[in-house]
């Protein structure tokens, strides 16, 4: 996990207008997927683990960019104009060397909109800062009701040698998009890009993932993958929709969209212990499970764009 310890600094008492600022960049929290976690994880269902993983994902992602954010503001603006706040530049007690700095600024024209960028720099380097984070914020809705879009430039990083962590060694970029517009009732929507650099294991080499989710944590997630996935020569393309309520029961199909097994689907339901209860594997008759009766009812969501 890439994270970030700051030194010699003091928190402090905020301004409104330094709120503002502040609810401009999404926290981690506020896009997080939760899921109840499976008790027995040998006993999972089979697509319940990949719906998991998935979130595992999600969620560690977000960590590995929002966190660094969640760790800055905390403290107190270092500077402020009337249209900016500026946080650091202050070093970065886990990289010696290292420092880091976050500019969030407001549209002097539409005050409901902000842009922002967190960047490092190394103090033995010719190369000036370095963008890792950058995003925008329409926050037409009111404090972090609105929409808005993150970057991370993970292969930025690397090639200025960077120390990133084992899990973000090989990460190029990540992007997000999203909506929150949770005082109006509707579910939080994200949009997350993840591209990484090929390597042996044939782990997916692009992960795209669409999710949407409710207040009372209910929420549907379609994610697709691509790389060597399943045995064979090809790239496969994998998609996989997922949706379950507060207790964690849920239903999911999967389809290999392109590659080895094009054209394969497979449903799975399973209880809030994370059991299966009705499987269809077409090409696997064995492994059918119950009927399509033993499914959850599932909340009516808008459909998701794979």
């Amino acid at each position: 996990m890439l994270a970030l310890c700051l030194v010699g600094l003091g928190c402090g008492n905020y301004s409104n207008e330094d709120l503002e600022f502040m609810a401009a960049v999404p926290t981690t929290t506020q896009l997080a997927v939760e899921l109840p976690a499976a008790i027995d994880t040998v006993a999972e269902a089979e697509l319940a683990k990949r719906t998991h993983d998935a979130i595992a994902t999600v969620n560690g992602a977000l960590r590995n960019v929002l966190g660094l954010v969640d760790g800055v503001r905390v403290y107190t603006p270092t500077s402020r104009t009337d249209d900016s706040r500026t946080w650091g530049p202050f070093p970065d007690a886990n990289h010696p060397g290292w420092t880091w700095e976050l500019i969030v600024e407001r549209d002097p024209t539409d005050p409901t909109t902000f842009t922002y960028q967190l960047q490092t720099q190394n103090a033995g380097a010719v190369t000036g800062w370095l963008l890792f984070v950058s995003g925008s914020f329409d926050g037409a809705g009111g404090a972090r009701q609105g929409s808005g879009q993150v970057s991370a430039d993970f292969k930025t990083l690397s090639d200025a040698q960077f120390p990133l962590d084992s899990d973000t060694a090989n990460l190029v970029d990540l992007r997000i998009t999203y909506q929150n517009f949770e005082l109006a009732g509707s579910p939080v929507e994200v949009t997350m890009s993840i591209d990484s650099v090929p390597d042996a294991s044939g782990a997916a080499t692009s992960l795209n993932i669409v999710y949407e989710i409710l207040a009372d944590q209910s929420g549907e997630m379609t994610f697709t993958l691509t790389g060597n996935l399943v045995a064979g020569p090809a790239t496969e393309i994998v998609q996989v929709n997922s949706q379950w309520l507060p207790s964690g029961a849920g239903e999911a199909t999967m389809r290999v969209a392109s590659g080895d097994g094009a054209g394969l689907e497979q449903t799975e339901c399973w209880d809030a212990a994370f059991s299966a209860t009705f499987e269809q594997k077409p090409w696997s008759a064995a492994e059918d499970l119950g009927t399509a009766d033993a499914c959850p009812a599932l909340p009516s969501l808008a459909p998701l764009a794979p």
